[in-house]
């Protein structure tokens, strides 16, 4: 295939996913894979079009597909996590996050993520240390995060126990009126 052409389809697959089109940009993603099989980029766009299509299996699959293919690619891996989030499998996506924080330590969506994650696991301490970096390096985008994360999550789960509900309520009152 030529680069053009390859480029020309995870665009169209990319748009599909930025309007929620998620079935169309699954199909498109995998006229793609059949076409350059061993290209993990390939991989890593059909993994989030089945993510947009809420098919998590799908993409989980097609994720551990790319990380197979190119292991260094932190955007694979917390999309990674991000599917196993969706799954509930949430220890499984702990280790993901953290590769993408050890080559992106600024990355403020893993390391909320995380601290969502050890909301959740009733490690208070470790969360707080995780969200105090998240706001501090950019609250704006950490508290909508965790703010998404609690109402998908969080407030719907009855896996949750209520210690952990109530403190994820408590950091994201306080994020929002510290300055």
């Amino acid at each position: 295939m030529t680069d053009e052409l390859e480029d020309g389809m995870i665009s169209k697959a990319e748009t599909l996913e930025e309007e929620q089109k998620g079935e169309e940009a699954v199909q498109t993603a995998a006229e793609l894979v059949a076409i350059d099989p061993k290209d993990s980029i390939v991989w890593f766009v059909k993994g989030k079009a089945h993510y947009v299509a809420e098919q998590f299996e799908e993409s989980l699959a097609c994720l551990a597909k790319a990380a197979e293919l190119g292991q260094e690619n932190p955007q694979v891996w917390h999309m990674m996590a991000y599917a196993l989030v969706s799954l509930r499998r949430y220890e499984e996506a702990v280790p993901c996050l953290e590769y993408v924080v050890s080559k992106e330590p600024q990355n403020v969506e893993a390391i909320g993520a995380l601290a969502i994650l050890h909301v959740i696991s009733g490690d208070a301490k470790t969360a707080r240390q995780f969200f105090d970096s998240a706001f501090g390096a950019d609250k704006r985008v950490a508290v909508a995060m965790a703010e998404h994360f609690y109402d998908k999550f969080f407030s719907t789960s009855p896996n949750v126990p209520s210690s952990a509900k109530a403190l994820a309520e408590r950091v994201l009152e306080t994020a929002k009126l510290v300055k």
